[in-house]
């Protein structure tokens, strides 16, 4: 039923363990809670594996738990790349579980159930089965000898290939050794990589591979032909290398790079972009929770801060603009005003001053932002009015921030641009991100696209709690603020 390599094998039996574990510490508490019990039913917590009449039976509840893992991918090498992917996979693995004894439950008519008994096993399950994996992974990332890396070359000698490089090193978990780098044939880009680090020629690809023993060829350059990325591909068949690509080019809709990966670098799959549908929901109703309750919390300076404002020239409290939100369609965006009056209009003269590298507009110094408005940037106190877009249903709390219909006119016939605004057109923008955490305004472009299309790859409810976490201390010193 289950297929897995050694790793996968050894993760199937912990989920074993961890499954009776959490059946017999859950009838434990459950005695323990119920102690009654004792004098009306004894019932030893092996006779839960048979059929009963307080819950499912454990023989269902295991085989429930193997095959929503598997289902999920879970027993594949590249879900242990990092510790947040391991939480994310077995937080939705948990969710699918709940669901599945909730519709047994109601399916079988006259049992008596214990609802205590359920959400203990459930519980108490759902958290030794993620501790095991944890464990395991910092065990395997321990333990892993230098001579079992994987030998990496990377096609390209540009700044696209650098960066991959660098990626590699942050992101590869000590799985993948760089050996070096391949130019490729007729190469026009700059480079930027030292002549050293230069293996050869993809013509010489295959004395490159022998002499090097590569075993894996990304390819992270625009210089490379269709046909030549092709024949790489068929001679590294061959050869039995892996060839993966770097997703900067596939103009492709509903592209989820998720199964192909470099310790938590993925790489071209060209599946669809789905989030799940009952992630999505959690997702949703947690939004609004914590909205709800953040703007009760913080109305107060809310509105002395929208004095403020009114008080300084007399202007609206709000700037509303029309932003590009899921599926780019626009929607009028709230922000408190932190510009002049007729800023807008002034724009078009300050657009020879923009110190952005892409299609944005930006500027450190920007002469229309009021002194107050200063002040409420640097700790992004203007962007609480975008609560009303979360209740709304234009945007979630954490996703890639909306942008300016305006500032999208200039990604025409830019390939990577197009591309970035295919992914994140499938999902809602958000009120904070990635680039946020990561450095807000003191980040270019090109590193704007590359946090966008990194979140939505690995978006999970984890992720989410994490990039929120992290937004405080962000806001709080007022880094990257403009």
């Amino acid at each position: 039923m289950l297929k897995a390599g050694p790793l996968g094998l050894l993760v199937i039996i912990c989920d074993v363990i961890a499954v009776v574990l959490g059946l017999l510490s859950a009838h434990a508490l459950w005695v323990s809670y119920k102690p009654h019990l004792e004098l009306v039913l004894h019932i030893s917590w092996w006779e839960l594996w048979l059929p009963n009449p307080f819950m499912p039976s454990g023989i269902v509840l295991l085989l429930t738990w193997l095959l929503v893992l598997r289902q999920l991918g879970l027993y594949e090498p590249s879900r242990f790349a990092s510790s947040a992917r391991i939480a994310a996979g077995v937080t939705r693995a948990s969710a699918v579980v709940v669901l599945v004894v909730v519709i047994l439950q109601f399916m079988l008519p006259d049992r008596t159930y214990s609802r205590f008994l359920i959400l203990s096993v459930c519980g108490l399950t759902s958290t030794l089965v993620g501790t095991s994996r944890l464990l395991l992974f910092q065990f395997q990332s321990r333990i892993r000898p230098h001579t079992q890396r994987r030998r990496v070359a990377i096609v390209g000698i540009g700044q696209d290939a650098a960066a991959m490089s660098k990626r590699l090193e942050r992101y590869g978990h000590r799985t993948y050794s760089i050996t070096g780098f391949v130019r490729p044939q007729e190469s026009r880009e700059a480079q930027v990589v030292e002549e050293s680090a230069v293996l050869g020629q993809t013509g010489d690809f295959q004395r490159l591979v022998n002499e090097h023993n590569l075993q894996v060829l990304v390819i992270a350059t625009h210089d490379t032909h269709r046909e030549e990325a092709l024949q790489l591909a068929r001679r590294a068949d061959q050869m039995e290398l892996r060839v993966l690509q770097v997703p900067f080019t596939w103009g492709i809709a509903n592209p989820r790079i998720d199964l192909t990966n470099l310790g938590d670098l993925q790489l071209i799959d060209l599946a669809t972009l789905a989030y799940p549908t009952l992630a999505e929901q959690i997702k949703r109703i947690l939004d609004l929770v914590l909205t709800l309750l953040g703007g009760l919390i913080i109305l107060p300076p809310l509105l002395v801060i929208a004095l403020a404002i009114k008080l300084q020239d007399g202007g609206p409290v709000f700037f509303i603009q029309s932003r590009c939100g899921r599926g780019g369609r626009k929607f009028p965006f709230f922000k408190f005003r932190s510009m002049v009056i007729n800023a807008e209009a002034l724009r078009d003269k300050l657009q020879a001053q923009n110190e952005s590298d892409g299609v944005l507009f930006k500027m450190r110094d920007d002469p229309r932002i009021t002194p107050f408005g200063h002040f409420i940037r640097k700790y992004s106190l203007d962007e609480f009015p975008q609560l009303i877009n979360v209740i709304r249903g234009d945007m979630n709390l954490v996703g890639p921030r909306p942008l300016p219909m305006k500032d999208l006119e200039g990604i025409v016939g830019d390939p990577e641009a197009e591309y970035w605004f295919e992914m994140r057109s499938k999902v809602n923008p958000g009120m904070t991100g990635m680039w946020q955490v990561a450095g807000r305004s003191d980040l270019g472009f090109k590193e704007m696209i590359q946090h966008d299309i990194d979140y939505i790859q690995n978006w999970s409810l984890w992720l989410d709690i994490v990039i929120l976490l992290k937004t405080i201390p962000a806001v709080l010193k007022g880094r990257g603020a403009s």
